[in-house]
This record gives structure tokens, C-alpha cells and sequence, in this order.
């Protein structure tokens, strides 16, 4: 695992967590992330990357122990580790006879190292829905949002620290960063739950409580893209909460949601519609005008169309986002409707049609 954030920030979940919260939290991410969903975002790529690392690590209990412990985990570690007999102790010399009571899993629970608090941690990412109509989606729009995320508390500025006091060494483990646990006849050196192994203490300050950061709301203007749809997703970077004793900050996630229209439907980048024709227009073809998104256009109808049949016109769909300047076409589904006949002379007509036109069109379903 090269990358130095931290596992448990990266799954957004506590060091707590059961392994079915890492599967759910996994879960989550990974469609929110994964490359099918955001196609062409290298960022949502190198997330879902990391998402998928830590995660092979920490459901894993071998792996998520040896990280805690440690605070890294590197393929084939934990084969040397056992080779090499390097965990920093050993049970040589010790008599385990009166000792059977003795519980491992609490010794290794505290022997798990709490991270730095110290130490820059990256902000979380948010994500913030925006609501457009169908033909704002198309044309694409500006929005202005107020955002609630966390930003570097003014009074410390980011530190932590309160103004005009000095970090001072931990009166627990005198600055080492260690403490020492007696189980039975094992000392084990472990990491200081004062400090959390920094070895230093700070007078928090009296703002942000040591977090080093601060609620507040922010106005945001996004500039939504022609062509967006529900389920896009645009990145604001820098703008989620503000990282940690130096961390980079996270980013703003902006989720679209498209209002539906009443006659068109959009697949993809491809507009739908149904359009009526008469018994005459569907039969000896005909030049109509049909509704697009950018206005009444002419599309002829081929003698002989079916009820049902589609008809393309091209470049008459939603402006593509994977490809700016090209647009998606307009798909024209015909429905022939049948008149009521009331007088006989048009019934007439008709009984001749038939003889001039004799047929059955159900002989293909036998």
C-alpha cells in the first residue's frame, strides 16, 4: 500500500469497525466510485483503487492487525514476519504452566498502535445533490449552493493548539510515546493512549476543541454541463472538508437529478418519443412535423410504415458530456391510429380496399 492515508479514513469507518461495517462501508464506496460509473474521471479511478486496498487489508484480521500494529501493510510482510520472528518480543524463557487463563486477543488489542494524531490527514469528501429540470439538463445551467463543510478553525489556525501554549511531553509515557502493559510474565510495550504515540500534549483550543477545524457554510457556484442526466456526478476539488494539521482538503461531490418531461424520455444520449400517424400517412407515406427538444422538425414517413416502427433523426438528441460537440439522435416511435367509421360510404370504401388488397396477416403465426 504506497499511498500514506490512512485505511480506516479511506473506508470511512472507525478502527472499531466489525468486519460486516468494513464489507458495508466497501460497498458503498465502490459504487460510488467504480470506472463504469464515472467513466474518463481519473480521480474516481485512483479512489476506487484505494478504496479496493484498504479494504483487501482491513478484512483481512491477520492483515488488519499487522497495520494497526504497525501502521503499514506491504505484501508478503507477514511471511517474514513469521520467519523472521521480528513482532519485537519473545516467549523464550517463560514458563506458561500457571498462565493457561492468559488472554491473547486482549494482549494483541492493546498492542494495537493508535495513529498520530498528529500526523496531516486528508479531508472527507462530500457530496451535495442539485435538482434541474428536463430542459435545463440539456442546456445545462449555473447553480449556487450553500455548502456546510469543515474548514480550518480561525481561532488556531488549523493547529489544534490554543494561542500562546507549547506542546509539552506526555506525563503518562514522559515523551517516549510508549507505555509498558504486564500480562502474566510478558511486558509488552505499547502505544501511549494519552498521546497517542506522539510522545507530546497540547492545551486544545477552546474553539474547535483540538480538532483543528470548524463548521460553516459556504455559497458554491457549479456550473452544471450541457447534457447532464441523473446519476452525474461532477467534482469540485479542495471544496469537501478542510484536512487535518496540514492534510489536503477534501472534495465536493455535485449529484444531478433530472426532472422527467411529459413526451420525451431520454436513454443515454438518445431522445424517445411517440408520435400518432393516420391510416393514409402510414400507408402512402407522408412529410410530418414532430416535436424535438429544439423545436418542430420534418421527418418523412415511408409508405407502407408499421405501427410501432421507429424512425431516427439524426443529431436531434442530448449534447453528449463524454463527447462535447457531438449529440446523441432523436428516436420516433409511429403509432398508427385506426378512425372510427360511421357513415357507409366510407365503409364501402374500405370493403374495396380489401379486395384490391387481399392478405392475411396473421398467416405468420401459424
Amino acid at each position: 500500500m504506497k499511498s500514506r492515508e490512512d485505511l480506516y479514513v479511506i473506508l470511512q469507518i472507525g478502527r472499531k469497525a466489525s468486519v460486516s461495517d468494513i464489507k458495508r462501508a466497501f460497498r458503498k464506496l465502490a459504487r460510488r466510485y467504480h470506472p463504469d460509473i464515472n467513466p474518463g474521471d481519473r480521480h474516481a479511478e485512483d479512489r476506487f483503487k484505494r478504496i479496493t486496498e484498504a479494504y483487501d487489508i482491513l478484512s483481512d484480521p491477520l492483515k488488519r492487525e499487522f497495520y494497526d500494529v504497525n501502521g503499514f501493510y506491504t505484501d508478503g510482510v507477514l511471511e517474514e514476519r513469521r520467519t523472521g520472528s521480528n513482532w519485537g518480543f519473545s516467549f523464550q524463557g517463560f514458563d506458561f504452566s500457571g498462565s493457561r487463563d492468559v488472554d491473547f486477543r486482549e494482549i494483541f488489542a492493546h498492542v494495537s498502535a493508535r495513529r498520530n494524531l498528529r500526523n496531516p490527514e486528508r479531508g472527507q469528501d462530500l457530496e451535495y445533490p442539485v435538482s434541474m429540470s428536463f430542459d435545463d439538463s440539456l442546456r445545462g445551467m449555473r447553480a449556487t449552493i450553500n455548502v456546510t463543510r469543515m474548514i480550518a478553525c480561525t481561532t488556531c489556525n488549523g493547529t489544534g493548539q490554543a494561542a500562546g501554549t507549547r506542546e509539552t511531553a506526555c506525563s503518562l509515557c514522559g515523551g517516549s510515546g510508549k507505555t509498558t502493559r504486564v500480562k502474566g510474565h510478558l511486558q509488552f510495550a505499547v502505544t501511549c493512549g494519552d498521546c497517542g504515540g506522539s510522545g507530546r500534549t497540547i492545551s486544545a483550543c477552546r474553539d474547535c476543541r483540538g480538532e483543528g477545524r470548524a463548521p460553516s457554510t459556504e455559497s458554491i457556484v457549479v456550473e452544471v454541463p450541457p447534457g447532464a442526466m441523473t446519476g452525474t456526478r461532477m467534482r469540485v476539488p479542495g471544496k469537501g472538508n478542510a484536512g487535518r494539521f496540514g492534510g489536503p482538503d477534501g472534495d465536493l461531490y455535485i449529484a444531478v437529478s433530472a426532472g422527467a418531461h411529459p413526451f420525451f424520455e431520454r436513454k443515454g444520449d438518445n431522445i424517445h418519443c411517440t408520435v400518432p400517424l393516420t391510416v393514409t400517412e402510414a400507408t402512402l407515406g407522408a412529410k410530418i412535423q414532430v416535436p424535438t427538444v429544439d423545436g418542430p422538425a420534418t421527418i418523412r414517413i415511408p409508405p407502407g410504415t408499421q405501427s410501432g416502427q421507429r424512425l431516427r433523426m439524426r443529431d436531434k438528441g442530448a449534447p453528449s458530456l463524454l463527447n462535447p460537440g457531438i449529440r446523441g439522435d432523436q428516436y420516433v416511435e409511429v403509432k398508427v391510429v385506426v378512425p372510427r367509421i360511421a357513415d357507409e360510404r366510407s365503409k364501402e370504401i374500405l370493403r374495396e380496399l380489401a379486395k384490391l388488397n387481399p392478405g392475411d396477416p396473421r398467416n405468420c403465426l401459424w
